[in-house]
């Protein structure tokens, strides 16, 4: 009697642990899940406010508008950090393992038109911070044609390095780049 006892405390500890194993595999394809998630959402938002930008601009910019300008970019900020964040988790816990990444050099191509992209955005956002001030007073900010030119311009640089991103990422998952030998 005690040895079956044991015998069922045994098998009931096994099948415990088989599926507190299941449930733990389980929370991290969720979590994977939600980090792929939040990082391609935050990539359509990107490119999202960043059409939204080269359409709303223009020469004579009213209140309203600018106000648009000035919050879509503080939403592409955040969405780029939210990117920046779950590309990083999704490449050191929930892709095909770090090793797969770096020794990729389409990996690197991607990380490299991410950064342009980063670069490219500094003055347009620099640019927008700077109305803050006279809109908070009422007045909508005056661009002259050559700002609205160099605006309009990298954040249509922006948008072509936003479409080349998913590029990448697909010829990357693909395998294309890496020396199997």
């Amino acid at each position: 009697m005690v040895t079956f006892s044991l015998v069922g405390l045994v098998l009931a500890w096994n099948l415990k642990s088989e599926n507190s194993n299941l449930a733990e595999i389980r929370n991290i394809m969720w979590v994977s899940a939600i980090v792929a998630y939040l990082h391609y959402l935050s990539f359509i938002l990107c490119f999202g406010v960043l059409v939204l930008e080269a359409f709303t601009l223009n020469t004579e910019l009213s209140l309203k508008e600018a106000g648009k300008i000035v919050i879509a970019d503080a939403i592409y900020g955040i969405s780029a950090i939210v990117v920046l964040i779950t590309g990083i988790l999704r490449v050191v816990y929930f892709g095909k393992g770090t090793d797969y990444y770096l020794h990729n050099p389409v990996f690197y191509a991607k990380v490299a038109a991410f950064i342009v992209v980063g670069c490219l955005s500094i003055y347009p956002t620099v640019s927008f911070l700077s109305w803050l001030k006279s809109l908070l007073q009422g007045e909508a900010p005056k661009l002259e044609l050559a700002k609205l030119n160099r605006l309009i311009w990298l954040i249509r640089a922006e948008l072509v390095g936003f479409i080349l991103i998913p590029l990448l990422a697909v010829i990357m998952a693909r395998g294309i780049g890496i020396n199997f030998a």
